[in-house]
Protein backbone atom coordinates (compact mmCIF):
# COMPACT_ATOMS: atom_id res chain seq x y z
CA UNK A 1 0.00 0.00 0.00
CA UNK A 2 1.26 3.41 -0.96
CA UNK A 3 0.81 6.20 1.61
CA UNK A 4 0.66 9.91 0.80
CA UNK A 5 0.89 12.09 3.92
CA UNK A 6 -0.35 15.59 3.13
CA UNK A 7 0.06 18.63 5.34
CA UNK A 8 -2.66 20.73 3.73
CA UNK A 9 -6.13 20.23 2.25
CA UNK A 10 -4.89 22.42 -0.62
CA UNK A 11 -2.81 19.47 -1.85
CA UNK A 12 -5.74 17.04 -1.99
CA UNK A 13 -6.99 17.82 -5.53
CA UNK A 14 -3.48 17.50 -6.95
CA UNK A 15 -2.91 14.11 -5.32
CA UNK A 16 -6.28 12.82 -6.50
CA UNK A 17 -5.40 13.88 -10.05
CA UNK A 18 -2.04 12.12 -9.77
CA UNK A 19 -3.64 8.89 -8.54
CA UNK A 20 -6.20 8.92 -11.33
CA UNK A 21 -3.48 9.52 -13.90
CA UNK A 22 -1.17 6.82 -12.53
CA UNK A 23 -3.68 4.10 -11.66
CA UNK A 24 -6.91 5.13 -13.37
CA UNK A 25 -5.62 4.98 -16.92
CA UNK A 26 -3.60 2.41 -18.84
CA UNK A 27 -1.92 2.71 -22.22
CA UNK A 28 -2.59 -0.31 -24.44
CA UNK A 29 -0.11 -1.03 -27.22
CA UNK A 30 -1.61 -3.65 -29.55
CA UNK A 31 0.68 -5.60 -31.86
CA UNK A 32 -1.16 -4.20 -34.85
CA UNK A 33 -2.59 -0.71 -34.51
CA UNK A 34 -2.17 2.48 -32.58
CA UNK A 35 -1.83 2.88 -28.83
CA UNK A 36 -5.00 3.74 -26.95
CA UNK A 37 -5.91 4.59 -23.38
CA UNK A 38 -8.08 2.37 -21.19
CA UNK A 39 -9.76 3.76 -18.08
CA UNK A 40 -10.01 2.00 -14.72
CA UNK A 41 -12.44 3.11 -12.04
CA UNK A 42 -10.91 4.59 -8.89
CA UNK A 43 -13.02 4.19 -5.74
CA UNK A 44 -12.60 6.18 -2.52
CA UNK A 45 -13.32 5.65 1.17
CA UNK A 46 -12.91 8.06 4.08
CA UNK A 47 -12.05 7.14 7.68
CA UNK A 48 -11.78 9.56 10.59
CA UNK A 49 -8.66 7.91 12.05
CA UNK A 50 -5.76 7.11 9.74
CA UNK A 51 -4.68 4.27 12.07
CA UNK A 52 -7.90 2.31 11.61
CA UNK A 53 -7.81 -0.76 9.39
CA UNK A 54 -10.23 -1.23 6.52
CA UNK A 55 -12.92 -3.32 8.21
CA UNK A 56 -16.50 -4.16 7.32
CA UNK A 57 -19.26 -3.69 9.85
CA UNK A 58 -19.54 -7.50 10.03
CA UNK A 59 -15.88 -7.72 11.11
CA UNK A 60 -16.43 -5.02 13.71
CA UNK A 61 -19.46 -6.86 15.10
CA UNK A 62 -18.16 -10.41 15.37
CA UNK A 63 -15.07 -12.58 14.99
CA UNK A 64 -17.16 -15.49 13.69
CA UNK A 65 -16.26 -16.86 10.26
CA UNK A 66 -19.09 -16.60 7.74
CA UNK A 67 -19.46 -18.33 4.41
CA UNK A 68 -21.63 -16.58 1.84
CA UNK A 69 -24.31 -19.20 2.52
CA UNK A 70 -24.15 -18.72 6.31
CA UNK A 71 -24.43 -14.95 5.99
CA UNK A 72 -27.38 -15.13 3.59
CA UNK A 73 -29.17 -17.44 6.01
CA UNK A 74 -28.84 -14.87 8.80
CA UNK A 75 -29.59 -11.85 6.60
CA UNK A 76 -32.78 -13.32 5.14
CA UNK A 77 -34.02 -14.54 8.53
CA UNK A 78 -35.42 -11.09 9.32
CA UNK A 79 -36.91 -10.26 5.91
CA UNK A 80 -40.52 -10.96 6.98
CA UNK A 81 -40.32 -8.48 9.85
CA UNK A 82 -38.76 -5.84 7.59
CA UNK A 83 -41.38 -6.33 4.87
CA UNK A 84 -44.19 -6.16 7.45
CA UNK A 85 -42.94 -2.89 8.93
CA UNK A 86 -41.89 -1.09 5.74
CA UNK A 87 -44.34 -2.46 3.19
CA UNK A 88 -41.41 -3.10 0.82
CA UNK A 89 -41.44 -6.53 -0.87
CA UNK A 90 -37.99 -8.01 -1.50
CA UNK A 91 -39.16 -11.32 -3.01
CA UNK A 92 -36.25 -13.19 -1.46
CA UNK A 93 -36.19 -16.88 -2.52
CA UNK A 94 -36.19 -19.51 0.22
CA UNK A 95 -32.81 -20.54 1.61
CA UNK A 96 -32.46 -23.83 -0.34
CA UNK A 97 -33.06 -21.90 -3.58
CA UNK A 98 -30.48 -19.27 -2.59
CA UNK A 99 -27.91 -21.93 -1.74
CA UNK A 100 -28.58 -23.69 -5.02
CA UNK A 101 -28.09 -20.42 -6.91
CA UNK A 102 -24.78 -19.81 -5.13
CA UNK A 103 -23.57 -23.37 -5.76
CA UNK A 104 -24.49 -23.27 -9.45
CA UNK A 105 -22.81 -19.90 -10.08
CA UNK A 106 -19.68 -19.67 -7.94
CA UNK A 107 -16.30 -21.34 -8.30
CA UNK A 108 -12.84 -20.82 -6.82
CA UNK A 109 -12.28 -17.62 -8.82
CA UNK A 110 -15.82 -16.19 -8.77
CA UNK A 111 -18.02 -15.38 -5.81
CA UNK A 112 -21.78 -15.02 -6.17
CA UNK A 113 -23.80 -12.78 -3.86
CA UNK A 114 -27.55 -13.26 -4.43
CA UNK A 115 -30.22 -10.80 -3.26
CA UNK A 116 -27.62 -8.05 -3.58
CA UNK A 117 -30.14 -5.19 -3.48
CA UNK A 118 -31.52 -6.47 -0.19
CA UNK A 119 -28.00 -6.78 1.27
CA UNK A 120 -27.24 -3.18 0.27
CA UNK A 121 -30.48 -2.09 1.95
CA UNK A 122 -29.45 -3.88 5.14
CA UNK A 123 -25.99 -2.29 4.99
CA UNK A 124 -27.46 1.21 4.78
CA UNK A 125 -29.70 0.55 7.77
CA UNK A 126 -27.00 -0.69 10.12
CA UNK A 127 -27.19 -4.48 9.76
CA UNK A 128 -23.66 -5.96 10.11
CA UNK A 129 -22.46 -6.42 6.56
CA UNK A 130 -19.55 -7.96 4.62
CA UNK A 131 -19.94 -5.11 2.13
CA UNK A 132 -17.19 -2.49 2.47
CA UNK A 133 -18.62 0.74 1.13
CA UNK A 134 -16.78 3.06 -1.28
CA UNK A 135 -17.73 6.07 -3.38
CA UNK A 136 -16.81 7.32 -6.81
CA UNK A 137 -16.29 10.80 -5.33
CA UNK A 138 -13.07 11.61 -3.45
CA UNK A 139 -14.87 14.59 -1.91
CA UNK A 140 -17.69 12.49 -0.49
CA UNK A 141 -14.96 10.23 0.94
CA UNK A 142 -13.25 13.30 2.41
CA UNK A 143 -16.53 14.27 4.06
CA UNK A 144 -16.84 10.88 5.75
CA UNK A 145 -13.22 11.17 6.88
CA UNK A 146 -13.96 14.57 8.43
CA UNK A 147 -17.53 14.43 9.73
CA UNK A 148 -16.70 12.63 13.00
CA UNK A 149 -14.11 13.90 15.43
CA UNK A 150 -12.27 10.69 16.37
CA UNK A 151 -9.65 12.60 18.40
CA UNK A 152 -7.05 11.23 15.99
CA UNK A 153 -3.92 12.97 14.79
CA UNK A 154 -4.69 12.34 11.13
CA UNK A 155 -7.68 11.38 8.98
CA UNK A 156 -7.50 9.19 5.88
CA UNK A 157 -8.98 8.88 2.40
CA UNK A 158 -8.28 5.59 0.63
CA UNK A 159 -8.18 5.18 -3.14
CA UNK A 160 -8.73 1.68 -4.52
CA UNK A 161 -8.29 0.36 -8.06
CA UNK A 162 -9.20 -3.23 -8.79
CA UNK A 163 -7.35 -3.87 -12.06
CA UNK A 164 -5.03 -1.02 -13.03
CA UNK A 165 -2.83 -2.99 -15.45
CA UNK A 166 -5.07 -5.47 -17.18
CA UNK A 167 -7.25 -8.51 -16.66
CA UNK A 168 -7.70 -9.83 -13.14
CA UNK A 169 -5.18 -12.53 -12.33
CA UNK A 170 -6.33 -16.05 -11.54
CA UNK A 171 -6.60 -16.18 -7.75
CA UNK A 172 -8.37 -19.47 -7.10
CA UNK A 173 -7.78 -20.56 -3.52
CA UNK A 174 -6.27 -17.21 -2.54
CA UNK A 175 -8.05 -14.33 -0.79
CA UNK A 176 -9.57 -11.98 -3.35
CA UNK A 177 -11.60 -8.80 -3.57
CA UNK A 178 -14.74 -8.63 -5.70
CA UNK A 179 -16.26 -5.28 -6.67
CA UNK A 180 -20.05 -5.00 -6.42
CA UNK A 181 -21.42 -2.28 -8.67
CA UNK A 182 -23.89 0.58 -8.16
CA UNK A 183 -26.71 -0.52 -10.48
CA UNK A 184 -29.23 -1.84 -8.01
CA UNK A 185 -32.67 -0.73 -6.81
CA UNK A 186 -32.25 -0.03 -3.12
CA UNK A 187 -32.14 2.86 -0.64
CA UNK A 188 -31.86 6.31 -2.25
CA UNK A 189 -28.76 7.24 -0.24
CA UNK A 190 -26.90 4.54 -2.19
CA UNK A 191 -27.17 6.78 -5.28
CA UNK A 192 -26.69 10.08 -3.47
CA UNK A 193 -23.41 8.82 -2.03
CA UNK A 194 -22.32 7.39 -5.44
CA UNK A 195 -21.77 4.13 -3.63
CA UNK A 196 -19.90 1.00 -4.68
CA UNK A 197 -18.98 -1.95 -2.49
CA UNK A 198 -16.31 -4.60 -2.21
CA UNK A 199 -16.30 -7.99 -0.54
CA UNK A 200 -13.20 -9.95 0.43
CA UNK A 201 -13.46 -13.73 0.30
CA UNK A 202 -11.31 -16.84 0.39
CA UNK A 203 -12.26 -20.09 -1.33
CA UNK A 204 -12.23 -23.29 0.73
CA UNK A 205 -11.46 -26.41 -1.26
CA UNK A 206 -12.58 -28.51 1.73
CA UNK A 207 -16.25 -27.59 1.40
CA UNK A 208 -16.30 -25.63 -1.92
CA UNK A 209 -17.40 -22.36 -0.38
CA UNK A 210 -16.32 -18.74 -0.28
CA UNK A 211 -15.70 -17.42 3.22
CA UNK A 212 -15.57 -13.70 3.99
CA UNK A 213 -12.15 -12.53 5.15
CA UNK A 214 -10.47 -9.18 5.97
CA UNK A 215 -9.56 -6.94 3.02
CA UNK A 216 -6.11 -6.62 4.56
CA UNK A 217 -5.40 -10.24 3.61
CA UNK A 218 -5.44 -9.22 -0.04
CA UNK A 219 -3.56 -5.94 0.29
CA UNK A 220 -0.80 -7.68 2.25
CA UNK A 221 0.00 -9.72 -0.86
CA UNK A 222 1.20 -6.53 -2.63
CA UNK A 223 0.11 -7.56 -6.11
CA UNK A 224 1.10 -4.45 -8.04
CA UNK A 225 -0.90 -5.43 -11.13
CA UNK A 226 -4.22 -5.39 -9.25
CA UNK A 227 -5.90 -4.40 -5.99
CA UNK A 228 -3.94 -1.16 -5.72
CA UNK A 229 -4.59 0.78 -2.52
CA UNK A 230 -3.35 4.31 -1.88
CA UNK A 231 -3.79 5.89 1.55
CA UNK A 232 -3.98 9.67 1.70
CA UNK A 233 -3.70 11.17 5.17
CA UNK A 234 -4.36 14.71 6.34
CA UNK A 235 -3.86 16.47 9.68
CA UNK A 236 -7.00 16.29 11.80
CA UNK A 237 -6.61 20.05 12.31
CA UNK A 238 -7.80 20.46 8.71
CA UNK A 239 -11.14 18.84 9.55
CA UNK A 240 -13.18 22.02 10.02
CA UNK A 241 -11.72 23.60 6.93
CA UNK A 242 -12.59 20.51 4.89
CA UNK A 243 -16.17 20.46 6.20
CA UNK A 244 -16.59 24.16 5.49
CA UNK A 245 -15.37 23.87 1.90
CA UNK A 246 -17.41 20.73 1.19
CA UNK A 247 -20.51 22.41 2.61
CA UNK A 248 -20.01 25.20 0.06
CA UNK A 249 -20.35 22.46 -2.57
CA UNK A 250 -23.48 21.13 -0.83
CA UNK A 251 -21.79 18.04 0.56
CA UNK A 252 -23.03 17.60 4.11
CA UNK A 253 -24.82 15.03 6.25
CA UNK A 254 -28.29 15.98 5.03
CA UNK A 255 -27.48 15.88 1.32
CA UNK A 256 -25.76 12.50 1.73
CA UNK A 257 -28.39 10.83 3.97
CA UNK A 258 -31.59 12.84 3.31
CA UNK A 259 -33.36 12.02 6.56
CA UNK A 260 -34.74 13.99 9.48
CA UNK A 261 -31.88 12.84 11.70
CA UNK A 262 -29.30 13.86 9.11
CA UNK A 263 -30.92 17.30 8.75
CA UNK A 264 -30.54 17.90 12.49
CA UNK A 265 -26.94 16.65 12.38
CA UNK A 266 -26.16 18.96 9.44
CA UNK A 267 -27.55 21.90 11.43
CA UNK A 268 -25.43 20.90 14.45
CA UNK A 269 -22.32 20.67 12.28
CA UNK A 270 -23.03 24.10 10.85
CA UNK A 271 -23.36 25.57 14.34
CA UNK A 272 -20.51 23.82 16.15
CA UNK A 273 -18.02 23.01 13.38
CA UNK A 274 -18.50 25.61 10.64
CA UNK A 275 -19.36 28.73 12.60
CA UNK A 276 -16.22 30.70 13.37
CA UNK A 277 -18.12 32.98 15.68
Amino acid sequence: METRDLESWDDFPTVIAEIRKQHGTQTISPANGSDYTKSHRVLFRGQSDSKWDLKTTLERKTQDRFSVENYLADATHCVNEIESLTGIRWDIPDLPTLIGEITDTQDSMRVHLPSYAYLVYLRHHGFPSPLLDWTESPYIAAYFASCDDAKADRIAVYAYVETPTGAKAKTGGHPMISVQGPHVSTHSRHFVQKAWYTIATEWSYDDSRHYFCPHSRIFERNRHSQDVLVKITLPAEERRRILRELNDFNINHFTLFQSEDSLVRAMATKLFDLDDG
